[in-house]
């Protein structure tokens, strides 16, 4: 009776104790192939679920939208005991270095088809018992040396599709166990036969859908991997165009190659000495070896006096040569020329003499002639620039004598009179801009105009006669105002004596700004008579005059003064003052 109560016992409490399959939403747990399982699959998790039994083996958080694996991500909600753990298309990004920590029986890792772009060195360290990792469809573009820690158990490495365009030499010299590596559909072009010396247990290597250039560089792993056996399917060439698709097998080794590259040395023209030495040369890249000829100008060099040296080298290569005794006949184009099975390439270089210039010197008394020429050159700058400012500064002056009052001048003598034989124009209709001479062609104008020279209020003050009058010859230009007053009769029939009155007793009448002239008017002449060229004018007194100046024909009657000024029949009524200006 004890024992079966003892095992009643023992079945409640089994009963009564929570089971692990009874995972909370949206996770499922089961048995499978003998592991406890948590399916997350498809559920819209972002992180690791807080909530499932410790003892869980496997976990599925495939197709989630996880974006990062935290640091320690699965220690810390307690999943140390997981042997499996899938994360297919999960958009994750990025893998903390530590994401799994502490996970030491860890087999098989599934980071398949995310976006993760860099992956740290030390990101699976500690998992030593890490049999089976998949990187497949992650944009990891390169593998860097020593990309994995030390894991001893690795048998099987998945980057097929990862975007690899590089894999360092050393990029898996820590995976010593590796039997199966798949490189498919990736964007490699070479790869060095270094990287998988290693592999002691290597079975599988499956390298097809990469664009590979079939040269020089990719020969050396291209004979290795032919040689190991490790290939099911045949590799295809990508480049160069001659070798496209064809297959490693079919294309014999020497074909591997790589076009040469040669280099001008010192540089691309050289000068020597006449009948010196000089040497120079070109530097050769290749594989397989090129062959190395020099050509002078096109042709073949045959002559004794060149000398041809090589540095011999497998890749890399000198090749000098050597003038001798250098005359106008060495002169020219050299070309060095490389050539392989694959193409050829060529350089040119320059021997050149040096320019012979002739230039022709002055001797000591031509230099002292153009010493002096330039010495007058300056003097007459000199002189030039001294007459132009003189210039300038006179005709300031003239500016400045135009702009003044001048005072009202007097009365000058007979000889002075004389002088004033210039044509004198007066304004009448200011709005007409016209202009007619007063002068020597008064015989032909009508009626008389009376001009006389303005002066001072008694008592008058004499001013000398101005200095552009002091020679026979009158001034081109103008050099001050003299003001005169000018009377017109309108109407020869009307005579009041009251219109002549002495005009200098006048007050003056403000000075007008005019800006044009106009023509006197002219009407039929009532009595013809005889006018010197000053015609008639009032006298300081008032009184009108025919006073001609002295001249030897002039007709003594037409120089006498009558007795009645007023009643002359040269004195005709005036109308209004008008000023004119020399």
């Amino acid at each position: 009776m004890a024992l079966v109560f003892v095992l009643m016992l023992t079945l409640a409490l089994a009963l009564a104790a929570p089971d692990w399959t009874d995972c909370p939403s949206p996770c499922h747990c089961k048995w499978i192939s003998g592991k406890r399982t948590a399916f997350c699959k498809k559920q819209g998790l972002t992180q690791v679920p807080a909530y499932l039994d410790e003892g869980m083996q496997v976990l599925d958080l495939s197709q989630n939208s996880i974006p990062k694996l935290q640091k320690a991500a699965f220690q810390s909600v307690g999943l140390i005991n997981l042997q499996r753990i899938y994360l297919m298309n999960s958009g994750i990004s990025e893998v903390h270095q530590d994401a799994f920590k502490e996970l030491i029986i860890l087999v098989e890792i599934d980071l398949s088809n995310n976006n993760i772009m860099l992956l740290h060195p030390q990101t699976f360290y500690g998992n030593e018992r890490l049999r089976i990792l998949y990187l497949n469809g992650n944009p990891l573009r390169q593998l860097t040396k020593a990309q994995f820690p030390v894991l001893p158990h690795l048998r099987n490495l998945e980057l097929e599709g990862c975007q690899l365009q590089f894999i360092h030499r050393d990029a898996f010299e820590h995976l010593t166990a590796l039997e199966t590596l798949n490189l498919k559909n990736n964007l490699l072009r070479n790869l060095s036969e270094a990287t998988f010396m290693s592999f002691a247990h290597l079975k599988t290597l499956m390298l097809e859908g990469n664009p590979w250039k079939c040269n020089c560089e990719l020969r050396g792993f291209r004979n290795w991997f032919l040689a190991s056996k490790l290939y099911s399917v045949s590799q295809l060439c990508y480049e160069p165009e001659i070798l496209t698709d064809q297959r490693w097998e079919d294309v014999d080794s020497t074909e591997f190659a790589c076009v040469p590259q040669v280099f001008a040395y010192p540089q691309h023209q050289v000068q020597a000495e006449a009948s010196g030495n000089i040497s120079f040369g070109c530097r050769v890249i290749g594989d397989p070896e090129p062959k190395v000829s020099w050509l002078f100008e096109g042709h073949p060099i045959n002559h004794t006096w060149l000398v041809i040296e090589a540095e011999e080298g497998l890749l890399d290569k000198w090749v000098n040569i050597t003038v001798y005794n250098v005359s106008e006949i060495d002169v020219g184009l050299y070309t060095c020329v490389a050539k392989n099975v694959l193409d050829y390439a060529e350089v040119n270089v320059s021997l050149v003499l040096p320019e012979v210039v002739t230039a022709t010197t002055l001797s000591k008394s031509e230099s002292v002639v153009v010493w002096w020429g330039l010495i007058l050159i300056g003097i007459v700058l000199i002189l030039s620039t001294v007459i132009t400012v003189s210039a300038v500064c006179c005709a300031r002056n003239r500016n400045n004598l135009q702009g003044r009052n001048i005072q009202a001048s007097v009365s000058f003598t007979d000889q002075e009179k004389k002088l004033l034989d210039v044509s004198i124009a007066t304004t009448t209709d200011r709005g007409t801009g016209s202009s007619e001479a007063i002068g020597p062609e008064m015989d032909m104008m009508e009626p008389p105009v009376h001009i006389t020279i303005e002066r001072e209020p008694l008592p008058m003050v004499v001013f000398p006669p101005p200095p552009e009058f002091s020679t026979s010859t009158l001034p081109a230009g103008a050099y001050g105002n003299i003001f005169i007053s000018v009377s017109v009769s309108r109407d020869p029939n009307i005579v009041d004596v009251s219109r002549c009155p002495d005009l200098l007793d006048l007050p003056h009448r403000p000075k007008p700004i005019y800006h044009g002239m106009a023509t006197l008017p002219r009407r039929p002449l009532p009595v013809p008579m005889k006018y010197d060229n000053m015609g008639p004018r009032v006298t300081a007194g008032g009184s009108c005059s025919t006073l001609s100046l002295p001249d030897a024909t002039a007709d003594p009657k037409l120089t006498e003064l009558p007795a009645n000024p007023s009643k002359s029949p040269l004195c005709v009524p005036v109308i209004a003052q008008e000023f004119v200006s020399l």
